[in-house]
């Protein structure tokens, strides 16, 4: 998965998230919100952002998608409103799955985290791996990284493609896509 560069902003009443997702179809976009999450999904493109307040999706929730540049604006209203969302410019706490944010919290509050998972050994019995895949509240949060396009076009050293040369990276990920047209395997080298 991808994950999307995107910008956040908010006024009195209502957060605004600004993804750029190009060629996507209107028909695959997905989106979904929980309390202070919100999901965002349209193939190849993954983008779970959780606010440090709860946003709600009612009537007043819009989402246009601009397809000549490939920007797609949502508008979520604040629960409570006047509630001041404070770091959205901090990308990366966005992007930070809940269990990070608990353990960033507890280490600033100076108290212990919760204890983590020993492994002692052994093999997880067929009964018990599919009651963990079924179990409801099993959390498959992916984890995300923003993209930094100066170090990937430097650390790539591959050719670059397209009209007068001007795309690289454009096709690092297709693996992880079904792609049943192209039949280079690797494309970008």
């Amino acid at each position: 998965m991808i994950t999307p560069r995107f910008s956040v902003r908010q006024d009195e009443t209502r957060v605004y998230v600004t993804i750029h997702a190009p060629h996507v179809r209107a028909q695959t976009i997905e989106f979904d919100v929980d309390e202070d999450q919100f999901k965002f999904f349209a193939s190849p493109y993954y983008l779970r952002l959780t606010f440090p307040g709860k946003v709600i999706e009612d009537e007043a929730a819009t989402a246009s998608l601009d397809a000549a540049n490939g920007d797609i604006l949502v508008s979520l209203s604040k629960q409570t409103p006047g509630e001041e969302f404070i770091n959205l410019d901090l990308l990366t706490s966005l992007l930070a799955t809940r269990r990070e944010r608990e353990s960033e919290q507890t280490e600033s509050d100076g108290r212990a985290g919760r204890p983590g998972i020993e492994e002692i050994g052994g093999t997880i019995s067929a009964e018990d791996q599919e009651a963990i895949l079924n179990d409801e509240e099993f959390e498959w949060e992916i984890p995300q990284s923003l993209a930094n396009p100066d170090i990937d076009t430097l650390l790539m050293g591959s050719a670059k493609y397209g009209f007068n040369e001007q795309y690289i990276g454009f096709l690092e990920h297709v693996h992880s896509t079904a792609n049943e047209i192209n039949e280079v395997e690797d494309p970008e080298n």
